[in-house]
């Protein structure tokens, strides 16, 4: 059916609205003003990004323009009612990776999400997605095309820096490729390198799904991110954690059976640890062996059933890895009343080895005379590993030579190094869910790049660091170097739940205009938020959310700097909430009828 207006033609078909323009040579779709169409690809994950700078978003609009995401001659053609809401006084972007292996930028600096730019990564490998100079030569339109995903292209993480434009994307075979941003189109190979998590361990056989087939030769790459190099993790288990350090060209990952470290300008692997325990067969089968295992598994089960009922016992310790490391985190005091009692979790429990979080720090080094680069990680079966790192060109909190934003690091005399710091344990071998680096006033590091480029408070480095440590079931500040424990709250004890996602926010006072707090936000496995004061970790507000029976939306949240968060309803709709009084994203608008239909709806009435 034709629009009113000759000029755009609407198809609508089975799965999705499709609008063309016909006054445009090459007749080029427009880009659809929702998330996307039903039964599109898959959302596995999300990355949101406030305070972007001017130059960043110009230049995706621009590389949206190109491949047009943001059609040159207008608009959506069909519209309606007019927009009362102010001004953004930033610009805000949220990227969602699909299971297919794009990336897409959506501009949620108001109510409404707004494409701004799409990435693919299929056209880094060979995939049976990626089909060349297919015959009859017809041009697909639309999003939706439910043959052309690999499922090893899914993305699971990513980060991205907005002051140096280099993103990190990893995916589900182990793949995780550093890109950056360029005006102009390529023709390039791109590097690949290997980092082998196991280390050569004997015993172990990887079943699971092979890695993504590297292109050999150039591939075109239109303007926007480019790859720079493709780092692959052996065996290629999905990604399960990432954190990019651009100031200092590094990026950390993780999966189910270890962690390594890549210098993204020098193009060499750093570091690479295996996290397995002896008995976490699973994670080195991969996951089409999960089925063979059932009857461990059961076992597993009742042994825990078993331990339950045992509630008049002293708890058991595990084994402990780092005895200096235990020794501060040892918890020997009694059950209050009023909590419950928590019991340790099996040494031998399957996927242990996971990776949950990565964290990199510019904090105390080992002898506690200086600070300096730091890497931290935490894994399924509570284990935290801190690693020093010696980056040419950076010391004593201040960076020199490793390169300006957006362009390569300085070439430096040496290699950069980790060295094991801390190896610490937690008693009841709870996952780690998140690991934050406290300054001396108890706030947050600032991101790569605020502090040199004087774009937020530079960290107090007089005053000795702390660790925030969060599990599923507590969360605890350690005192740095030496990591003595300092407070803590027992979330699991007291309210009897999970925690599953951990974010630390500024909450701005809508009393006085400079006045603002940081405060620690946790989800839980029930689906509400609970505040705390940083770094005292007491309990300010609680907050119903999300249903508990939504465990996909639970899954999907994601926490913005200012105490707002995004979670999707559905495959193609995310809810957007506040935990600030001060900001909050809430429609406001008009919707002029036309008289008669006025008169119509009064009759109704």
């Amino acid at each position: 059916p034709y629009y009113d207006d000759p000029s755009a033609l609407v198809v609508l078909l089975e799965e999705e609205l499709v609008v063309i323009d016909l006054l445009t040579t090459g007749w080029p779709s427009v880009p659809p003003p929702y998330l996307a169409p039903l039964h599109s690809s898959a959302i596995t994950t999300s990355c949101h990004l406030d305070d972007v700078p001017a130059k960043l978003w110009d230049r995706l609009a621009t590389a949206g323009n190109s491949q047009g995401t943001q059609h040159a001659h207008g608009s959506w053609p069909i519209c309606g009612g007019k927009n009362l809401a102010p001004t953004p006084k930033q610009q805000e972007l949220l990227l969602t990776g699909h299971e297919d292996g794009t990336v897409r930028f959506w501009d949620v600096s108001a109510v409404a999400m707004t494409p701004l730019y799409k990435l693919s990564t299929a056209n880094v490998f060979h995939t049976d997605s990626l089909q060349e100079e297919e015959w009859p030569p017809f041009r697909k339109v639309g999003c939706f095309d439910p043959y052309s995903d690999d499922p090893r292209l899914g993305i699971q993480k990513i980060s991205l820096c907005k002051y140096s434009c280099r993103l990190v994307v990893a995916g589900t075979a182990g793949q995780v490729i550093v890109l950056g941003l360029s005006d102009e189109r390529s023709d390039h190979t791109v590097d690949v390198s290997t980092v082998d998590l196991l280390q050569d361990r004997e015993g172990f056989t990887w079943k699971g799904h092979d890695r993504l087939e590297p292109r050999t030769s150039p591939a075109p790459f239109p303007p926007g991110f480019q790859p720079l190099v493709v780092v692959q993790a052996l065996p290629p288990a999905s990604v399960t954690a990432v954190t990019l350090h651009a100031e200092w060209n590094l990026v950390a990952f993780g999966t189910s059976h270890g962690f390594g470290l890549f210098d993204y300008h020098r193009h060499t692997a750093v570091l690479a640890r295996c996290t397995l325990h002896p008995n976490d067969s699973l994670a080195m089968e991969g996951p089409l062996s999960r089925v063979k295992s059932l009857k461990k598994s059961l076992r597993q089960s009742f042994r825990r059933i078993r331990k339950s009922r045992v509630s008049g016992k002293k708890r058991p310790v595990p084994t402990p890895t780092s005895k200096e490391a235990n020794a501060a985190l040892a918890d020997q005091e009694e059950v209050a009343p009023v909590q419950r009692r928590i019991e340790p979790r099996s040494a031998d429990d399957s996927l242990s080895g996971v990776v949950r979080c990565l964290c990199f720090a510019d904090t105390y080094l080992r002898d506690g005379t200086h600070h300096g680069p730091t890497l931290w990680a935490g894994t399924n079966s509570g284990s935290v590993y801190a690693y020093a790192l010696e980056v040419p060109g950076v010391g004593s909190g201040r960076v020199s030579g490793r390169g300006a934003p957006g362009g390569p690091g300085g070439e430096g005399s040496g290699c950069v190094e980790a060295v094991l710091g801390k190896e610490i344990q937690l008693m009841h071998r709870a996952p780690v869910v998140s690991i934050c680096v406290l300054d001396g006033r108890g706030k947050p590091l600032p991101e790569p790049y605020q502090a040199s480029l004087d774009l937020a408070t530079a960290p107090d480095m007089t005053n000795p660091h702390s660790v925030l440590i969060a599990s599923e079931e507590q969360l605890k500040v350690f005192s740095l170097p030496k990591v003595g424990a300092k407070t803590k709250f027992k979330l699991t004890a007291h309210e009897g739940c999970r925690v599953r996602r951990v974010a630390t926010v500024t909450v701005c006072s809508t009393a006085q205009e400079d006045y603002s707090e940081t405060s620690l936000v946790c989800l839980t496995n029930l689906g509400d938020l609970h505040l705390f004061n940083v770094p005292v970790l007491r309990p300010q507000v609680r907050y119903d959310c999300i249903r508990k029976e939504d465990i996909s939306g639970i899954a999907s949240c994601v926490f913005t700097k200012n105490g707002q968060g995004f979670y999707l309803i559905s495959p193609s709709e995310y809810q957007r909430f506040s935990l600030s009084a001060k900001v909050i994203t809430e429609p406001l608008c008009t919707v002029e009828l036309e008289r008669p239909l006025e008169q119509h709806i009064r009759s109704l009435h």
